[in-house]
């Protein structure tokens, strides 16, 4: 080096603190100190943060879809990624949600949960729909953060030839089992707001409606718990 005028891409100069302290150029070279075990434990930690992450997100997938033997998510494994107008998700299901099987063995149980957590709009609604098979009654709740506590939910029977008729309506409690008789082999509308008006985050929810009230992901803190018969 010349003139003591450092390349700071080509070339590496080493000074001692005084000589840093004492250079007459006010530019001088930059030094930086790094403690090797330093960097080794910021490493680690980092590793450590990202990987617990991963855990958490992984067991919430992996909880979600933990449901007993017998019981089917026909959900579209996509749904609630796509919006319509008016926050509307469309349907959720292609395969009717039913109990089938043979009446002398345990039957297949088709509900349908939602696999991505839906969302409130402005207007502080979201709805879809749940197509139904042969079945006369549904069970239903929600499973959202504890700190969103009270919902309303108003759930509309779509007959085939368009007919609309409103079979439920009123304020519903989180991971609290519902139910509400259904006409089989038609369109369940699911409509959800809001009674909370003090939070102004995005509100999210799952939704599970089923054919048979039972306890799923036991491990999970959504597992309903309390029912209107308790």
């Amino acid at each position: 080096m010349q003139g003591g005028d450092c390349d700071p891409i080509m070339s590496v100069e080493m000074h001692s603190p005084n000589s840093l302290r004492n250079s007459p150029d006010p530019v001088g070279c930059w030094l930086v100190f790094i403690d090797p075990w330093g960097w080794i434990c910021f490493t680690c930690t980092t590793i450590a943060i990202l990987a617990l992450g991963f855990a958490a997100v992984a067991g919430y997938a992996m909880a979600a879809e933990n449901l007993p033997a017998g019981v089917v998510n026909v959900a579209r494994p996509d749904f609630g990624t796509r919006i319509g107008g008016g926050f509307d998700y469309g349907l959720a299901n292609e395969r009717p949600i039913e109990l089938l099987g043979d009446p002398s063995k345990a039957p297949e149980v088709r509900v349908v949960r939602t696999p991505f957590e839906l969302r409130l709009s402005r207007r502080n609604e979201a709805r879809f729909q749940v197509k139904l098979g042969d079945i006369s009654l549904v069970y239903f709740w929600m499973e959202a953060p504890r700190v969103h506590g009270q919902w309303h939910v108003t759930l509309t029977t779509v007959y085939p030839d368009g007919h609309r008729k409103v079979i439920f309506s009123r304020n519903v409690q989180n991971r609290v089992t519902n139910f509400a008789y259904v006409d089989g082999r038609t369109h369940l509308e699911v409509k959800v707001t809001s009674v909370e008006q003090t939070f102004k985050v995005s509100k999210r929810f799952h939704f599970v409606v089923a054919p048979e009230r039972f306890w799923t992901w036991p491990d999970y803190f959504p597992t309903p718990h309390r029912s209107l018969w308790d």
